[in-house]
């Protein structure tokens, strides 16, 4: 190719350069708007919400501040307390994110930005009046994230995306109880499948101590501490109604724990399921000839629940009677499989006893003596 051509096709190949840059451009220059660039959210108004809403595609939770000590709740779950750890991060993420541009104001192309999940974050004055809600768009391949003012036919870009969570009982503190494993100087045990058994000790550093007596049996310090040590902090995972049938099976098919710390104060625990029901039936199998037959196996017709408990505390401040009065709650499942399911487990083989103690006369020397003495008597 000459310079002549090479010239001509580097006009062309710029010419070309020019209309797209300027199509591009005017397809996305940003419209302009007095907030661009500045912060979603004015901080300054965040000092006077009561109430945070979130709105999912699912539900919506409700996080408001309680006018009795202006701790924050979730309305939607029997008024529990937040998670504030939660909920800092959710408001932080709205207050330090940035506009970055004004997208469009074209109702049919605000309509192609993914508005319509609903999905919204919203806080509230203490008459219930909103004092900013945004409503969220579809998220960019750049991690950022459309927005619109609720009531605004502007939709903006943000420099951050938003998540939305509307399960009420992510929102919650999960933490139940909060006392000291190492203030526990008793407890007691009533097995869901019959026995029970009392255990004390003098201190944190003190050996368990029982009344129930097992021939060539002693007391498993380790799996005691290990029944006992699960409850003093024990945390739920999700919350139910009072009256729900799990909930009614799990408290007629339960462990029953009960502390008694330093203080005196006694907590008591009633923790369970819906056992697993297993039956008997007849079902086609293959013969070891390739003929069909027919035999019985054990089946499982109801699966095992999940595991509840249920707490009381001789402290009538304690807030997890108030809590027990509203709701029931779910916990781990190992917090129940992991509870012994006998007083025998709760003990362990006894050492062997002692060995007599050897004369402290040297046994070769003794021999020996024991051999000069006969030899006398003979020759005697």
């Amino acid at each position: 190719m000459n310079l002549k051509n090479l010239y001509l096709s580097a006009g062309v190949l710029a010419i070309v350069a020019i209309i797209t840059s300027f199509l591009k451009t005017t397809d996305s220059a940003p419209l302009q708007d007095e907030r661009e660039q500045g912060p979603i959210v004015d901080e300054t108004k965040l000092g006077e919400a009561a109430q945070v809403r979130i709105t999912g595609s699912d539900g919506v939770v409700t996080i408001v501040k309680n006018d009795k000590d202006s701790n924050w709740i979730v309305k939607e779950r029997y008024d529990m307390p937040v998670s504030y750890s939660k909920l800092s991060s959710q408001v932080k993420s709205v207050v330090e994110a940035n506009i970055q541009r004004l997208v469009t104001t074209n109702p049919e192309r605000i309509e192609s930005l993914g508005f319509d999940s609903d999905e919204s974050i919203s806080f509230l004055g203490q008459d219930g009046e909103e004092i900013v809600s945004i409503e969220l768009g579809r998220q960019t391949d750049s991690g950022r994230q459309f927005f619109r003012y609720k009531g605004e036919d502007k939709a903006f870009l943000a420099s951050t995306t938003f998540r939305i969570d509307d399960d009420g009982d992510s929102w919650l503190a999960k933490k139940l109880v909060d006392a000291k494993q190492d203030d526990i100087r008793s407890v007691s045990v009533s097995f869901q499948n019959g026995g029970e058994i009392a255990f004390s000790r003098d201190d944190k550093d003190s050996d368990w101590t029982t009344e129930t007596t097992l021939e060539g049996k002693v007391v498993d310090d380790g799996a005691v501490d290990r029944m006992a040590n699960r409850f003093p902090n024990l945390t739920f995972t999700k919350t139910a109604a009072k009256d729900d049938g799990l909930v009614l099976a799990a408290q007629e098919n339960s462990h029953s724990v009960s502390l008694t710390f330093e203080d005196d104060k006694t907590i008591s625990y009633k923790i369970g399921r819906r056992p697993e029901v297993k039956v008997m039936k007849e079902v086609e199998v293959d013969g070891e000839d390739g003929e069909k037959k027919t035999e019985m196996q054990e089946e499982v017709e109801t699966e095992a629940g999940p595991v509840y408990v249920f707490i009381d505390t001789s402290s009538s401040e304690d807030p997890i009677n108030e809590y027990m009065s509203k709701a029931a709650f779910e916990v781990s499942a190992y917090q129940y499989t992991s509870i012994p399911e006998s007083v025998e487990a709760l003990f362990k083989d006894a050492p062997p006893p002692p060995e007599p103690e050897q004369s402290a006369e040297n046994p070769e020397t003794s021999k020996s003596a024991e051999i000069v003495d006969s030899n006398e008597d003979e020759t005697n």
